[in-house]
């Protein structure tokens, strides 16, 4: 059947689809509208970000260049000032421009606030990297003890015609701590002619309770200030000559223990007792493997007068048997009293500093000879010295001696002697020392001239205990 164009029914239809049509076109016109509402904030947002940020990058580039130019300067004005001959110095009335000294410490603040300024402003620097920045292999150097050289050069002239120089003495000392609660030092001694000793070797234990601390091994013994000294840090060139007779030319030195005692703050600033039970290997004793004990007590004092001078005094005493095939009572021992004196204002410490000490002793030994009436012969000796910081690192002193014999009393010794003493550096000492003897007590010169040269090399200087 052929198709038949009824006009009604297509105008119908179309007229039913206009008004979808209309609202189709009125929507995509709505959100093209609030498209464009919306877009135009967020660039003009953007925008405006930018501009800010351009303006802040603009300004950190003008405070660079003018941070700059003020520090290129500061250092031109600094430069000015150093190299310019120093201004003689006048006074300055108020409201008078300041001096060029003035002027340098303004611009050397200004510099400094500047540099902190510019660190603050670089922000804190960064944490340092976990680990060790070394080879462990150093860290073995931690087990190795502690080795320090001391060697003595003596130069000696006499009126009996007699000069030589020669290598007083020399020590290698090694010390280490063993572990926590212990530590350990051997002193090896080499003499001029040739002989090695062990001078000392001993471990010590300084974490007992109650202030104690235990000493074991061989060791130079508390008696007075001077005996626990090495013959490097002596204040003269060798020990007094009342130890050297009294204990022999080395002084008192025995294999045993000692225990220090730190006693509260009693009646001085502060108190210490020591007790040694050592083998009585030294002459005056004659013991030898801890079959004749030899026992040993002291006490010290020290006192704090004030911000510049102390003063210590101390009691010491030493006895045992005499050596075997001796007369007499038996028994021998040395007392002795010492006292300390020292001046040093905290102002001046460099340049004066004074120190007075003397020590008396008393030797009661057994009358080996057999010239006493009641078996024993008491003999009396002593030293004192004064010594004075005259400029720095120069020191003057004098020293008086004076002993008899412990076993013939009757022969005794006179001795003076003024030295200098300069100290080129904390490891180099020189010495000159002029000693005039008296007396009828052996056959020694008359007067000596010493020069000893003194050094160190390592952690231990010049200990002087």
């Amino acid at each position: 059947m052929p198709n038949v164009y009824v006009p009604d029914v297509y105008e119908s239809r179309r007229r039913g689809l206009a008004p979808l049509r209309r609202f189709r076109c009125t929507l995509i016109a709505l959100l093209c509208a609030l498209g464009a509402t919306t877009t135009s904030p967020l660039a003009a947002q953007n925008a405006a970000q930018g501009d800010e940020i351009a303006r802040l990058r603009a300004e950190i580039a003008a405070l660079r260049t003018d941070y700059a130019a003020r520090l290129a300067d500061l250092e031109r004005r600094l430069e000015a000032l150093e190299s310019a001959p120093p201004a003689v110095p006048n006074v300055v009335p108020p409201g008078e421009p300041a001096a060029a000294g003035d002027e340098l410490a303004r611009l050397r603040a200004a510099a400094e606030a500047a540099a902190q300024q510019a660190s603050a402003a670089a922000g804190p620097a960064p944490a340092p990297s976990e680990g060790p920045a070394f080879g462990r292999e150093r860290n073995l150097s931690r087990f190795n003890p502690e080795i320090s050289v001391t060697g003595i050069f003596l130069g000696q002239a006499s009126d009996d015609a007699r000069e030589e120089f020669r290598a007083q003495e020399f020590e290698l000392d090694l010390q280490s701590a063993l572990d926590p609660f212990s530590r350990a030092r051997v002193t090896l001694a080499l003499s001029d002619q040739g002989e090695a000793e062990v001078e000392e070797g001993w471990v010590s234990y300084s974490a007992l309770p109650g202030g104690l601390q235990l000493f074991a091994g061989k060791f130079r013994q508390r008696f007075g200030p001077l005996n626990r000294q090495h013959l490097h840090a002596l204040p003269q060139v060798d020990y007094p000559l009342v130890f050297q007779r009294f204990f022999g030319e080395e002084g008192l030195a025995q294999t045993g223990i000692s225990l220090d005692w730190t006693l509260p703050r009693l009646w001085a600033s502060a108190n210490e007792l020591t007790l040694e039970i050592t083998d009585g290997e030294n002459e005056i004793f004659g013991g030898e493997n801890f079959e004749r004990l030899a026992v040993l007590g002291h006490a010290k004092s020290f006192w704090e007068l004030s911000p510049a001078a102390w003063l210590e005094w101390g009691l010491s005493g030493v006895w045992g048997e005499a050596p075997q095939g001796v007369p007499g009572e038996g028994t021998n021992r040395v007392l002795g009293t010492d006292i300390t004196y020292h001046w040093q204002p905290p102002s001046r410490a460099k340049y004066r500093e004074l120190t007075w000490r003397t020590e008396v002793l008393l030797s009661q030994r057994a009358d080996e000879l057999g010239l006493g009436a009641d078996g024993r012969q008491d003999a009396w000796g002593g030293y004192s010295y004064l010594e004075a910081l005259v400029s720095q690192n120069l020191y003057a002193g004098l020293r008086l001696d004076r002993v008899e014999d412990p076993l013939s009393p009757s022969s005794r010794l006179w001795g003076v002697s003024p030295y200098l003493t300069f100290w080129q550096s904390e490891f180099v000492r020189l010495r000159a020392e002029l000693r005039h003897l008296s007396g009828d007590l052996g056959d020694l010169p008359e007067n000596q001239l010493f020069l000893q040269l003194t050094w160190a090399a390592g952690p231990h200087k010049h200990e002087t205990y």
